[in-house]
């Protein structure tokens, strides 16, 4: 089971990218490519996606335990194929600056792969070096198999920083050049997603090119295959047999709304789920036979305007909500059952209203970081006391006048309060990811079969 992880010095420093190109390079070879995201990331593993025609798989080191990670990444790569690894932030950055859980540095540990670093070399030359050496000594058990320069000048530049981390007995498998033309827009949550961008192939291209002609792929490849087996976990969380079909979930997939867990839709479907997708943009109606609904993240405030313009939708989610179907709704989700959207520019959009609050976009990042999510009212996923990891990073927040009573407590996080409940419609801005609490799954789906007899009567 071939795999390798590229991490970089700092966030910026062109993991996307290089992760990207290299991808696409191995899929024009012939090579099967799996790829993952370390981290809770959604956007990133968007282009991965698309580079290797497989869906990214998240390994997170907090949210998920050492035998969930370990599970994630067995499970999904292809026998004869590759394992290629997006690193988080820098290589050592995660959950805090005192624990290492949540880094890249942990899921290579855990994982056993190696890592190939990627240093900026913009206006650099010998202080590569001492970079390296950091790098590498800060813990010597994570397996730092080579390194990759980036924002190079050309091969004499190139040239220079190879030869200036020589001493370090670690090998250089390359650079990508200095090519501002080809960076991705971005906007207040990072790269713009994939969905959004009819372009890419282009670019990917670009990058793949550069991977195959820059790098030197077929001895990361060696590398790779060198170094031992990834460590079996000794439990698993997906169960290994299927439910038969207890009910139709109704998941919303379009522009607005594309962050989503894969481990969290098969542990659904695990548990007797049907999918059926559903665009809020678009479709003028829920589909008449869905017991249920899942709304996950993504920026309904920049289309918020199509949202609240199909009002054919927003009733027919209102009416769902009134009859008691369980609705689920995260960051994003949980924006669209507000009142409405207020976007940057002070425009305000009327959506659902099944809570009573706005969803106000702000000059400034309201949340970033993962989340202990502690419940303190019985709802259909989580009952009262229990804990569940996530994450969240929105730059909006509710109106909270009049407000009373919170699903979660955030004790990680100095015991703040999110999420609101009305009937059986829960909206939270944490993003769950359904292994660190399992029963989520089993509940969500009981309590749309539930309302599928209930209603079939």
């Amino acid at each position: 089971m071939k795999r390798f992880i590229i991490a970089g010095t700092h966030s910026g420093v062109g993991k996307t990218t290089i992760t990207a190109g290299i991808i696409k390079a191995l899929r024009k070879r012939g090579l099967e490519v799996q790829p993952f995201k370390v981290g809770p990331d959604y956007i990133d593993p968007g282009y991965h996606t698309l580079a290797s025609d497989r869906q990214t798989r998240n390994l997170d080191g907090w949210m998920l335990s050492r035998d969930q990670v370990q599970e994630v990444l067995a499970r999904n790569i292809p026998r004869g194929g590759i394992g290629v690894v997006e690193g988080v932030m820098g290589l050592y950055d995660g959950y805090s600056a005192e624990r290492e859980e949540g880094s890249t540095a942990h899921i290579a540990k855990i994982t056993c792969s190696p890592v190939f670093l990627i240093i900026d070399g913009a206006k650099m030359a010998r202080s590569a070096a001492a970079i390296a050496l950091g790098y590498k000594s800060l813990d010597p058990e994570v397996p730092i198999a080579g390194l990759i320069f980036n924002r190079l000048g050309g091969e004499r530049h190139y040239n220079l920083l190879k030869k200036a981390v020589e001493p370090l007995n670690i090998p250089v498998m390359g650079y990508f050049p200095r090519e501002p033309e080809v960076l991705l827009p971005e906007r207040h949550l990072g790269l713009v997603p994939t969905s959004e961008m009819s372009s890419l192939h282009d670019f990917l291209n670009y990058w793949a090119a550069f991977a195959e002609r820059c790098l030197d792929l077929d001895e990361m490849i060696t590398i790779a295959q060198k170094f031992p087996p990834a460590p079996v976990p000794e439990s698993t969380t997906l169960p290994q047999t299927f439910e038969s079909a207890r009910c139709n979930l109704a998941v919303a997939r379009d522009d607005s709304f594309t962050f989503y867990y894969p481990e969290n839709l098969e542990l659904l479907g695990a548990r007797g789920a049907s999918m059926m997708e559903v665009n809020l943009i678009k479709d003028s109606r829920l589909p008449v036979d869905c017991h249920g609904l899942y709304i996950g993240g993504g920026f309904p405030e920049v289309f918020a305007k199509q949202l609240s313009e199909n009002r054919s939708m927003i009733e027919s989610v209102k009416e769902a909500a009134q009859r008691g179907m369980p609705i689920y709704g995260e960051c994003g989700g949980f924006m669209y059952l507000t009142r409405g959207i207020k976007d940057f520019q002070g425009r305000y959009y009327p959506l659902t209203g099944i809570f009573p609050c706005d969803a106000v976009m702000t000059g400034k990042r309201q949340a970033l970081g993962y989340v202990l999510a502690k419940t303190k009212v019985d709802n259909f996923l989580t009952f009262k006391e229990e804990e569940s990891r996530g994450h969240e990073f929105h730059w909006s927040d509710i109106t909270r006048e009049g407000l009373k009573e919170y699903v979660y407590s955030f004790p990680n996080k100095e015991y703040r309060e999110d999420g609101l409940l009305y009937k059986n419609v829960l909206g939270s801005y944490a993003h769950l990811h359904f292994y660190s609490n399992p029963a989520i799954a089993g509940r969500f789906v009981e309590a749309c079969a539930q309302y599928a007899r209930r209603t079939s009567v």
